[in-house]
């Protein structure tokens, strides 16, 4: 049987936790590998569910790990299942029932390790614990859950693909208004499987944005050959994600069934309440200290970061990007990423100089862009000039960024 990796990141979630964990639990399908991140969950009680769960199920594994955002999480998961962590046994003997702690040498931000006790038949066991080999990965948000025929309907799909891609079904608990199609429902069309090229001719023609992560199951090694994790210390991680995934990728089996449920609900990652800072990841309240608006400077900052993603992959994969590829990115993706970011959001506040290099490094792409593009202006200034004049603008007159056209 082929072995799943599953990697559920955790965060405050006391509320739905057990919900989805014991959606995985009882999956028809047994052969899996969990893991449980907390990521310095603050309230009272997802860490101590993450325990008990961790305790009565041999299958699963937990990091305890300071507050870093999703993707950090993410990135633990498939760190651990990508062989990159030395576990070092702090339990030293085996009581029955109990939680065997480890550490992580080196790493100062993951706390501790914890796995069952039911897991190890002795000592020798527990002192050369290996992390298991997995052929997929699948992601799940504490706050979801699936139906327990999720991980049986997908194995079987996955032979010569390298992603199985199926339907939500939306939980809402806010006032959010989500009555569009799901982006599944926008691309399928009674075809079981499609190829990139396929994918990349229905994305021409939508104007929604493309993302994924938990809706569906990667091939493992197609996943560690991309060197593809979640960017850190972003908002909205699952659209660049899922973006560069499916440019790889060569193709996916569609499988028209709700197997996730997903959850919109309120104090979520993307609905936070801009009037309580703490609430924020540490590492923004730290960046936009001095700014009166933290949510307006993430909304920019996010998409910024995403869309230098996306310019650096242009660059490193120049020889191995066709036509269609190119086009799909240059006339939809950077211009979407582009324009999200209004004209107007950074008014009034002040703008941290990194926002500034994020902004003058995507001046000087768009600009060369420009010089080839279709009907473009072509800038015959001398390139020394240019850059001089293009950092001094950024530096000093920058405040907002306008919206173009792809």
């Amino acid at each position: 049987m082929k072995t799943v990796g599953v990697i559920i990141p955790i965060y405050n979630v006391q509320d739905y936790l057990r919900e989805c964990l014991d959606s995985v639990i009882n999956q028809t399908y047994k052969n899996l590998q969990v893991v449980l991140v907390n990521d310095g969950s603050t309230d009272e009680n997802s860490l101590n569910i993450a325990k008990e769960y961790t305790l009565k199920d041999e299958r699963f594994i937990l990091f305890d790990k300071k507050n870093g955002g999703q993707s950090t999480a993410r990135n633990v998961g498939i760190e651990y299942f990508s062989k990159e962590y030395e576990l070092k046994n702090i339990t030293s003997d085996i009581k029955e029932n109990s939680l065997i702690e480890f550490s992580i040498e080196g790493n100062n931000e993951i706390y501790k390790v914890y796995k069952s006790s039911k897991f190890f038949k002795n000592e020798n066991e527990l002192l050369n614990f290996q992390t298991p080999n997995i052929d997929y990965i699948i992601f799940l948000d504490s706050d979801d859950y699936w139906e327990l025929n999720c991980i049986e309907e997908c194995v079987p799909r996955m032979d010569g693909v390298e992603v199985v891609w199926f339907k939500e079904k939306v939980l809402i608990e806010t006032n959010v208004d989500i009555s569009t199609k799901t982006i599944f429902e926008q691309y399928y069309n009674d075809k079981s499987v499609i190829s990139k090229y396929e994918w990349i001719e229905k994305q021409i023609n939508k104007d929604d944005f493309f993302q994924f992560v938990c809706f569906g199951m990667i091939s493992f090694d197609f996943l560690k050959a991309l060197c593809l994790k979640f960017e850190n210390n972003i908002v909205g991680e699952d659209r660049i994600f899922g973006i560069i995934l499916f440019l790889k990728m060569n193709y996916t089996y569609m499988i028209n069934q709700e197997l996730y449920f997903y959850r919109i609900r309120n104090n979520s990652i993307c609905n936070y309440n801009n009037a309580k800072i703490q609430k924020y990841p540490k590492y923004f309240s730290d960046l936009f200290r001095k700014c009166k608006n933290i949510e307006r400077h993430i909304g920019v900052y996010s998409p910024l970061k995403m869309l230098m993603i996306l310019i650096q992959y242009c660059e490193n994969n120049k020889k191995n990007i066709d036509k269609k590829e190119l086009f799909l990115i240059k006339k939809i993706f950077i211009p979407s990423f582009y324009n999200c970011i209004y004209p107007d959001i950074l008014k009034c506040d002040k703008i941290p100089i990194v926002m500034k290099i994020f902004f003058f490094k995507i001046d000087l792409f768009w600009l060369e862009f420009c010089k080839y593009h279709k009907n473009r202006f072509f800038i015959k200034m001398n390139n020394n000039i240019l850059f001089l004049l293009l950092f001094l603008y950024t530096i000093f007159i920058r405040f907002k960024i306008p919206k173009i056209k792809g």
